[in-house]
């Protein structure tokens, strides 16, 4: 099922619904939110892992995907996009939602769960950052110059890592992240240098999985034990590869953590 949920500035955020479960029982839901440059096409692979035992939501962030696209000057915060995670789950009509989150999408998630306890059953963050990019403010200063297609290009490599095929990049440039506005980009690159929820994690209360990979570029495993543990309620499991975009390149591998992980807690 697609659908639109249209917030109170007149965005609208697109949603999809995949739920193959048993219709005579009650199913959990499981809400997947994406990170920079993306869309509910990220999750592709990890649906199948899931629709048959649980209601999988995906949605598309504000600016992104089939969402409303951003101007250029529109103010972003960490608490704008929670506040839209927040309003989709009560769309939703749960009390509880199973929370999944890759890359920056992986900090909304980390915050919701910090600001709305009662929201979130279980939180799986794969390779989330909890500080802004410091590479963010070179690609604001280049996507203007060579566009979005040629900057997907050019950071696809690291972001999926060494051994992955050049038709999987081919479809990760041309059907995800070619296709973000540039001024989405601009507008959010601009905001997300300054994000900083190190102190926000030690308020999570729910059970919760973080995911990381053993040689990536971006996020060394040391970082994430400078804040993982602050999490009282939590587990880090690091994942053979050099990608820093985890959920992306093994999306078997995450799924099936993240799938047990929920299974022991739900």
């Amino acid at each position: 099922m697609e659908a639109v949920l249209k917030r109170p500035d007149g965005s609208e955020l697109f949603y999809i619904v995949d739920d193959f479960t048993d219709p005579w029982r009650p199913a959990q839901t499981v809400l997947l939110v994406h990170g920079l440059a993306e869309s509910t096409e990220a999750w592709r692979a990890w649906v199948p892992h899931f629709a048959g035992q649980f209601r999988v939501v995906r949605l598309d962030l504000r600016g992104f995907g089939r969402s409303t696209p951003m101007p250029e000057d529109f103010e972003w915060s960490i608490d704008v996009l929670v506040d839209d995670l927040v309003a989709l789950i009560r769309h939703l009509g749960v009390e509880r939602v199973h929370l999944v989150g890759a890359k920056s999408g992986g900090s909304m998630t980390l915050k919701l769960a910090a600001d709305h306890p009662a929201l979130v059953q279980t939180l799986t963050g794969v390779t989330p950052p909890v500080v802004g990019p410091e590479g963010a403010n070179e690609w604001r200063r280049i996507i203007p110059q060579i566009g979005m297609h040629e900057w997907a290009r050019m950071t696809m490599q690291g972001r999926l890592g060494s051994k992955v095929s050049q038709a999987e990049m081919n479809w990760w440039v041309e059907t995800i992240q070619s296709k973000t506005p540039v001024s989405t980009m601009m507008g959010y690159l601009k905001w997300v240098p300054s994000m900083d929820i190190r102190t926000d994690v030690a308020r999570i209360t729910c059970p919760t999985l973080i995911i990381n990979t053993t040689g990536s570029s971006m996020r060394a495993i040391d970082s994430y034990k400078e804040w993982q543990p602050r999490i009282r309620n939590s587990r880090l499991v690091t994942i053979e590869g050099d990608a820093w975009h985890a959920a992306g390149a093994y999306p078997d591998a995450c799924a099936q953590a993240t799938l047990e992980f929920i299974g022991a807690h739900a």
